[in-house]
């Protein structure tokens, strides 16, 4: 099955960011993270890193800890120019088990020679990017830190796993993306990086996203830039990913960003400054306003800008491998819970499903507790014929690893005044009717608003609202 590449998107315009009032001069010594306007927009060029609570990544990376561990994150991708000056070879993943040029498979894992990855397309262990998305989307997490050149990357202590499943077009198949999967979680990858989708394929890739979940592996896909409901998107629809939306300069979702249930956090997307692989210009062939080599960036043109939910998705990947360089102890699931249950309300307070948890939020996260959690999710409402009549059964989550109750309020409009109690539960709901709340409740509007708010012992609490339009 071919898989859709996801389209990076033009920016033609758009509002900016300000530094006023920010302490732009922490430690780094990469001449990006500090600097505004080299394209000629108002913001900072790397101000996604503000955007995501690393205002001053010097005490991010602080707080990891005398002894940071290394961490193996994949990216499957269009490959990597593995000759960037902004990469260093260190922040490449290598197979030790392996020797280099024998041409035998000395670690047995059915790959001659794999060192740094594999290219799945060709079948060769060269997954060199001629494409230029794949060293866009490594160079966010890796790029090198303190080097005096260029841009400044999330973790220094991230190993790129390079592993080449989509072509020189942006095309794919799904086995070859499951394949590289496998390859990643067989060897040694705590996080996999998906900035790609299309037509969903669920029994293979089912089985794949079960095999990573079951071996430890947290896998955070792009949510895909079409504008449009999730629900036949590639690789979103598995309960262990973490499906990434795009948020713009001004903190709210990008219009483009795919929505639905399956969107777990935001992160930013628009106007994204990283590494361009030698000789490619990414957007050219993909819109017919783009001018050629107007995204390539300084006067060594050596790094590009572009937007969509392929490089809001690194983003939660480079997070998720900060964790871990922190606490390699921590399980997918604790990973996944701390970087969720820390995510800033975007817009309406509670989880929704255009932004998911929220926003992106570094700082929070490692301040997190792993084991803490609090969902609350409602995923549907039906007729049902209840003891007093008709009814409507609301479908959704309510759990906690401490739950106390969970309430149900309704609401007239959009945006209620006041909210009425209909309904309140103690034990825990998965996926399974919350309530039943008589018909009569909803009389006097053509739209309702229901607010679920789910209590954890000691006073945390989360809540998220459903649009509900009678008739």
């Amino acid at each position: 099955m071919i898989l859709r590449f996801l389209a990076l998107i033009l920016l033609i315009s758009g509002p900016g960011l300000t530094s006023a009032g920010q302490d732009t001069t922490p430690r780094i010594g990469d001449p990006y993270f500090h600097s505004s306007g080299s394209w000629g927009q108002s913001s900072r060029d790397q101000w996604a890193f503000e955007a995501i609570g690393m205002s001053d990544p010097d005490a991010v990376w602080d707080a990891l800890g005398e002894s940071p561990s290394p961490v193996i994150v994949a990216m499957i991708d269009t490959g990597v120019d593995w000759n960037h000056l902004d990469l260093s070879w260190g922040g490449v993943w290598t197979n030790d088990d392996e020797i280099m040029g024998n041409g035998r498979d000395d670690d047995g894992n059915g790959y001659v020679d794999d060192l740094i990855g594999w290219d799945f397309m060709a079948g060769t262990n060269q997954p060199w990017d001629y494409d230029g998305h794949g060293t866009f989307t490594t160079g966010l997490i890796a790029a090198e830190v303190n080097n005096g050149i260029g841009m400044t990357g999330l973790n220094p202590y991230a190993r790129i796993m390079v592993l080449k499943a989509v072509n020189n077009f942006g095309r794919t198949r799904t086995a070859y993306v499951t394949e590289a999967i496998r390859y990643a979680v067989d060897n040694g990858a705590k996080v996999i990086n998906l900035s790609l989708g299309g037509p969903v394929a669920p029994e293979l890739e089912n089985a794949t996203l079960d095999y990573a979940a079951q071996n430890g592996v947290l896998i955070v896909v792009a949510a895909g830039n079409e504008g449009q409901n999730l629900s036949e998107y590639a690789f979103v629809n598995h309960p262990a990913v973490i499906t990434v939306a795009a948020t713009g300069q001004d903190g709210e979702r990008a219009t483009y960003s795919n929505w639905g249930p399956q969107v777990s956090i935001a992160a930013p997307g628009e106007d994204i400054l990283s590494l361009r692989a030698r000789a490619t210009d990414t957007l050219l062939n993909l819109t017919d306003r783009y001018p050629r080599g107007s995204a390539i960036v300084g006067p060594d043109r050596r790094y590009y800008r572009a937007t969509g939910t392929s490089f809001a998705a690194p983003f939660v990947t480079g997070a998720a491998s900060l964790l871990w360089s922190r606490d390699p102890s921590l399980t997918a699931q604790q990973v996944r819970q701390a970087l969720l249950q820390s995510g800033r309300d975007i817009g309406a307070a509670g989880g929704d499903q255009f932004t998911g948890y929220g926003a992106l939020d570094i700082g929070a996260a490692l301040a997190a507790d792993p084991n803490a959690s609090i969902v609350a999710e409602i995923s549907g409402v039906r007729v049902v014929q209840g003891a007093n009549g008709p009814a409507a059964e609301m479908i959704g989550t309510a759990t906690s690893d401490r739950l106390e109750s969970y309430t149900i309020e309704i609401g007239q409009g959009e945006t209620p005044s006041r909210w009425k109690q209909v309904a309140q539960g103690r034990a825990r709901v998965t996926n399974a009717p919350l309530a039943a709340v008589n018909a009569t409740e909803f009389t006097g509007a053509p739209v309702w608003t229901i607010r679920l708010v789910v209590r954890r012992t000691g006073g945390q609490t989360r809540e998220t609202l459903y649009r509900l339009a009678l008739g």
